[in-house]
């Protein structure tokens, strides 16, 4: 067993504070929440967003809250803060106009909070929210999650903090109005240990520092089983060494899948990616990582074994396969029909061309035929991938502005194919959506001056769950 838990961090909404509007609201009931969708990615019509956060305004990842209304009226969400140091929490109204985009500074609302996270509620389903981390080692984007999970995992980690500068909190929320209870394993290259009946209370937040308790590790793999209730977390990887500095600030994969589609991964020179698979059953997987280009090469997929309840890592870079290829996407499919946790995590080291940084996320669940994308970076990159053996898709670019929605791009996507989508003025900080005639999968990579950010997008219309396509 393992030394006693170290928490860091319980977090309690409650409390009244308004921005621009004060909001007279009750608090609502676990049976009033929406009920979870299908699909784990990220729905803008769910009406719910589970913001599981990061620190506070002088923690390594202080959290903030981007609110974007793809939309052409304006919207108004209500925010319910959860902060570290007091049960008197902070709740806040917030108007968006039409077509922008506006922050929210949670360590503003609660300047004393060390751990913050955040439940948005909106009946706008042109509304997204996603999380920003600011850090000495850089910045990240992650979304908000629509629905919970009663098992989750984070597929990489490192905690060689006097030697790398590498370390890693996991930050549980529970966003229910009953406790919840979790199992954590840690499966290490310094071995395999536990953390048995973590008790989060009800609309609490809990930050357990993965650092002190899996010490000297170069690789910590994560699986939280919830054993009552359902949570959403984050893992929060800072990495402060001489050759690589980043944060990565990822969602934990919920219940994992049989089949999910990772949209971006590179073997371009500097970029180091790594694809992680678990299988959190007890037997043996067969997975495939089905390799997905633009119709340019055909290639054998990837063919892994999996033990029970071990996490098995695909090294791109060292793929010689895969060398001739400088993006292409992957489809995972567990052939033993388990559902397994599928994660990409991207290093570029300091000192070469490309802006260094390190980026992760999770593999998405589900395809849609409209997506709502907000841009952020210099650099960035929007994929999309056309998971249908027999079917082609038209995929169309919009950009929404002030003056309405703005065609940028068609192409089209023939059925098994990925393809970048681009434009000859595509801002960085654009509202885009992407309508297809046929469900696609849509995902983007960027960089900044300093830091890299991989997400994928968020659902607006015509989800279909890819274990469907099975």
């Amino acid at each position: 067993m393992m030394p006693a838990l170290r928490l860091l961090g319980l977090v309690i909404i409650g409390g009244l504070v308004t921005i621009g509007v004060m909001a007279d609201q009750r608090e609502r009931s676990i049976e009033e929440l929406p009920s979870p969708v299908i699909a784990t990615a990220s729905d803008s019509r769910a009406g719910t967003w589970f913001c599981a956060g990061g620190s506070g305004s002088i923690g390594a990842a202080t959290v903030g809250l981007e609110v974007v209304n793809a939309g052409l009226d304006d919207a108004t969400v209500d925010v319910q803060v959860v902060q570290a140091d007091t049960a008197d929490g902070q709740r806040a109204e917030v108007v968006v106009p039409a077509a922008s985009r506006v922050a929210v500074n949670l360590p503003q609302l609660a300047p004393e909070a060390t751990w913050l996270g955040a439940i948005v509620e909106s009946d706008n389903p042109d509304v997204v929210v996603e999380q920003t981390f600011d850090g000495l080692s850089g910045t990240d984007r992650a979304p908000c999650a629509t629905t919970t999970g009663s098992a989750l995992f984070a597929a990489d980690g490192a905690t060689r903090l006097l030697a790398e500068g590498e370390s890693m909190t996991l930050v549980l929320m529970n966003p229910f109005q009953d406790d919840a209870i979790a199992d954590v394993r840690f499966d290490a290259d310094v071995g395999p240990d536990s953390i048995e009946a973590i008790v989060v209370p009800a609309r609490r937040i809990v930050a357990i520092d993965v650092t002190e308790e899996v010490t000297v590790a170069a690789r910590v793999h994560t699986s939280v089983e919830v054993t009552a209730g359902r949570l959403v977390a984050n893992r929060l990887q800072v990495r402060n060494g001489t050759s690589v500095r980043g944060l990565a600030v990822t969602p934990l994969v919920q219940d994992g899948a049989v089949l999910s589609v990772i949209p971006i991964v590179a073997t371009d020179s500097g970029l180091f990616d790594r694809i992680h698979v678990t299988n959190p059953s007890d037997e043996a997987a067969e997975v495939d990582l089905e390799i997905v280009t633009d119709g340019s090469v055909t290639l054998d997929p990837v063919e892994l074994t999996i033990r029970a309840g071990r996490t098995v890592v695909v090294d791109v870079a060292v793929e010689s396969r895969l060398a001739a290829l400088p993006e292409f996407s992957v489809i995972a499919r567990s052939l033993t029909g388990q559902p397994v946790a599928v994660a990409v995590e991207r290093r570029v080291e300091l000192g070469g061309d490309l802006v260094a940084g390190t980026a992760a996320m999770g593999a998405l669940d589900a395809a849609a035929s409209e997506w709502i994308v907000a841009s952020d970076g210099n650099v960035a990159e929007l994929s999309v991938v056309n998971p249908l053996a027999d079917t082609s898709a038209v995929v169309e670019l919009w950009r929404v502005g002030g003056e309405g929605e703005t065609l940028l791009s068609s192409i089209d996507l023939a059925p098994g194919r990925r393809q970048a989508l681009v434009a000859p003025d595509l801002d960085a900080r654009d509202i885009l959506r992407v309508r297809a005639t046929s469900p696609v999968v849509v995902g983007r990579a960027s960089a900044g001056f300093t830091s890299r950010q991989m997400l994928g997008g968020v659902i607006a219309d015509g989800v279909v769950l890819l274990d469907q396509f099975d």
